[in-house]
């Protein structure tokens, strides 16, 4: 069963995009329905549907919440007849197919939850040049990026892509984000070098790709926002530069499973505010620094699987695995 398309710009036709929705609903989940099916063709305060924000003045659709629904079937392909909607949660359910063109219409968008579904196919978002959140996390979603960022960086403050299919490069993907500042891409299939510009985030986890080369001193340099910093799973190597310790507010620095070599940077004993510390499974030398015995606030610090030798000194901060 395929949409009816319905156009306007009043709570009419935003109603009747609704019935529409619910039917197309329906037509694919003909037992088991979630909070949709109370939508009720007789209730005329549509404001009041379970899972329906309005306006203020209650004129217009703003927000459909539909997550955890038990929605199942491709994505509802007239969801731009809504010409105010700003916030779309379909997140948890089992919504399978690509994502239709219609999406990228929706210009008010700014609030878009799509994950934990079976989505496959491509990327392009190019016309959601006001959106400030971005969870397309747990699909099947493949492909490069390029065609989305950085025309999707207008208002872009949160992008999780994690646990996808999507490849091809990420260096110069986010540049002009200059709002960004939580970036998850774990378990994808990037490549190549990393984005030099991640200081300026809150979080940025890369972990579980295919990323390679050496993560340089300047990449800390100016200021540094930094709480998460997660690289592991990644082909990373060279020496890890003690200028990290530029990131004060760092709570975790996640960098197992990579091939850093040389010291592990004194510096580092110096960022107070860090609960995790993740060295294992890299090439570093044997000499740890007695530094990190000044980090009271650690709870987890993993060492495991480098080349250490002798005996390693007892840390009463944290477990030493």
């Amino acid at each position: 069963m395929t949409a009816t398309a319905v156009t306007g710009d009043s709570m009419d036709s935003d109603r009747e995009v609704l019935l529409s929705f619910k039917s197309y609903l329906e037509s694919w989940n003909p037992t088991e329905r979630g909070k949709y099916n109370e939508w009720e063709t007789e209730k005329q305060d549509v404001c009041q549907w379970p899972g329906i924000t309005c306006t203020p003045e209650r004129s217009r659709i703003t927000g459909i919440n539909l997550r955890d629904s038990t929605i199942s079937g491709p994505l509802f392909g007239n969801f731009s007849a809504l010409t105010q909607l700003a916030f779309l949660d379909l997140s948890n359910n089992t919504i399978g197919g690509s994502i239709p063109d219609d999406l990228n219409r929706c210009h008010n968008l700014k609030h878009l939850n799509l994950s934990l579904n079976i989505i496959e196919g491509e990327l392009s978002f190019s016309g959601l040049s006001n959106l400030e959140v971005l969870d397309l996390s747990v699909n099947q979603i493949a492909g490069d990026i390029h065609s989305t960022f950085p025309t999707l960086c207008n208002r872009l403050v949160v992008a999780n892509l994690s646990t996808n299919n999507f490849s091809g490069r990420i260096d110069d993907i986010f540049i002009e984000c200059r709002y960004l500042k939580h970036v998850d891409l774990r378990y994808n299939r990037f490549s190549g070098e990393i984005w030099s510009g991640f200081r300026r985030l809150v979080k940025f986890s890369v972990s579980g790709n295919r990323l390679s080369g050496n993560i340089s001193a300047s990449m800390f340099r100016g200021n540094c926002t930094l709480q998460v910093l997660d690289l592991s799973g990644n082909g990373f190597v060279g020496e890890f530069p003690g200028q990290v310790s530029n990131c004060q507010n760092l709570n975790v620095l996640d960098l197992w499973g990579n091939n850093f070599t040389g010291n592990i940077p004194a510096e580092i004993g110096s960022i107070s505010s860090l609960r995790g510390l993740y060295f294992g499974k890299n090439e570093f030398s044997r000499d740890i620094p007695e530094t990190l015995l000044n980090l009271s606030n650690l709870v987890f610090l993993d060492l495991s699987r480098n080349n250490f030798g002798g005996e390693l000194q007892e840390y009463s901060g944290g477990s030493l695995k």
